[in-house]
């Protein structure tokens, strides 16, 4: 047994796929099947049966992913130290973040753990949507992500940072500018403007809409990818915009309308892999965030 053949049972583990964890390790799926193969001899245990065309981890073998992933955090998290403090160097912990935050909450919390560990940790912050994050978060290239996401995959830690309201906004001279609160039905009668449903964002206002029953009803224009370009055709012009509740709409002059609606548009969390190297630091961070939303 070595530490290749382990770290090929965390990710094959994890992801409980044979092509998925090849494409993120980089190794043949050949490769990966022999190295369990020669694993579960090693250790005469089972550790997947197979389910149709998917793999499934074992009970045992979900008992051993703990250990596993536990005993490589440890390992990784121990190197990297020892790295960083034989180099005098901080460990950098690469953050992708999507921009509604990166100017506003983020930097404050950041800045405060930087404090607490001076000379251990510095973040190398980016600026980018919420699918991009969770794309660097697959593929490694971002050790933390501020993303608005609705599903949470295994083998990874969350923790909520804050809720953005579902809101309306409308021109100053628009006929609605005067309600304090809308419910969807009253839009049906001017154009309607939202996010691109690509994004995971459009892709939430559609069900929200869908839920209500007023998709069909509404002559919605779903193609914009920010709440800067919704807002900018919103102040003037007769249109409506259905948009989260963003600092960005401080720039326009719009009226913000409440909406009824069961739910925040988004809700925007912290999220990284239990498997990265710096899961000791990522851990503290997030209980300075739990600390200072309590």
């Amino acid at each position: 047994m070595n530490l290749s053949q382990l770290r090929y049972f965390a990710c094959i583990g994890r992801l409980e796929n044979y092509t998925q964890a090849a494409q993120e390790l980089h190794v043949s799926q050949p490769s990966l099947s022999k190295a369990m193969h020669h694993l579960e001899e090693e250790l005469h245990l089972t550790l997947f049966h197979k389910q149709g065309r998917h793999i499934v981890l074992t009970d045992t073998g979900r008992q051993l992913l703990k250990v596993v992933t536990t005993s490589l955090q440890g390992l990784d998290t121990g190197i990297a130290e020892l790295q960083a403090a034989q180099a005098h160097q901080p460990v950098t912990v690469r953050v992708g973040c999507i921009p509604t935050v990166i100017g506003t909450y983020l930097p404050k919390v950041l800045h405060q753990f930087e404090q607490q560990r001076t000379g251990r940790v510095q973040f190398e912050l980016h600026s980018v949507p919420s699918e991009a994050v969770q794309r660097g978060l697959k593929a490694g290239t971002f050790d933390l992500g501020i993303a608005a996401v609705d599903d949470r995959w295994p083998g990874y830690q969350y923790q909520a940072l804050l809720k953005q309201a579902f809101i309306v906004i409308v021109a100053p001279d628009h006929p609605l500018a005067h309600r304090r609160q809308l419910t969807l039905n009253d839009l049906v009668d001017y154009p309607v403007l939202t996010y691109d449903p690509q994004l995971l964002i459009g892709q939430k206002v559609q069900r929200i809409l869908a839920h209500a029953g007023v998709a069909d009803a509404l002559q919605l224009k779903a193609a914009y990818p920010d709440e800067i370009s919704i807002a900018g055709m919103v102040q003037s012009s007769q249109a409506v915009g259905l948009v989260a509740d963003t600092l960005y709409l401080a720039a326009f002059n719009v009226r913000k309308l409440r909406v009824a609606v069961p739910a925040d548009l988004r809700v925007v969390s912290a999220i990284y892999r239990a498997d990265n190297p710096h899961h000791a630091d990522l851990q503290a961070l997030f209980d300075l965030i739990t600390t200072q939303s309590s």
